[in-house]
């Protein structure tokens, strides 16, 4: 991928059976975030690879890049990466409180985890308009669910317990 431009493209060529690659780059903010922190140049290589694969004609590689809002202004360090953006760009809504809920209660509902009602709530009024903290609940939910698990009465709902004792959206990371 060091070697050229085309490197992306020369990985992925004859990687897919059905010739077609989707690459999806999850939190590209990241890129700007720690871009002091690799070395030189680094960052530029990345962005440059793949507007070299998704311009290429003929290319069967696809990207999807996907970040938080507030870095779109930061494309602009490098060159034809706003561009590129502004061909395809999808802005996901806000979340409204029954998409919060349906977020908590979804996945538990996927594995039979009863969870109990107030809690719930409780969750979504943590959350409110503050879209930045989905991946925190996503991480207390998943150390709650597996706190939850280990309990010896297994058919009582997921509680404010498991969670306080997960330490809720505020501690689970550092917990």
């Amino acid at each position: 991928l060091r070697d050229s431009s085309f490197g992306l493209l020369e990985a992925e060529a004859g990687t897919s059976e059905h010739g077609k690659t989707l690459l999806i780059v999850d939190q590209f903010e990241e890129l700007f975030r720690f871009e002091r922190e690799i070395p030189s140049g680094e960052a530029a290589h990345f962005v440059d690879l793949l507007l070299t694969a998704v311009r290429q004609e003929g290319s069967n590689l696809y990207a999807v890049v996907t970040m938080r809002s507030e870095f779109l202004g930061e494309c602009v360090r490098y060159r034809g990466l706003p561009e590129i953006i502004n061909e395809g760009q999808y802005l996901v809504p806000r979340l409204t409180g029954e998409n919060v809920r349906r977020a908590v209660t979804g996945p538990l509902g996927v594995v039979d985890a009863p969870v109990d009602p107030t809690l719930v709530n409780r969750l979504v009024r943590e959350v409110g308009d503050n879209m930045d903290q989905l991946p925190l609940l996503q991480h207390a939910l998943m150390r709650t669910y597996q706190h939850w698990q280990q309990q010896e009465q297994p058919e009582s709902p997921i509680s404010h317990t498991d969670y306080e004792a997960m330490g809720g959206i505020e501690k689970a990371l550092s917990q």
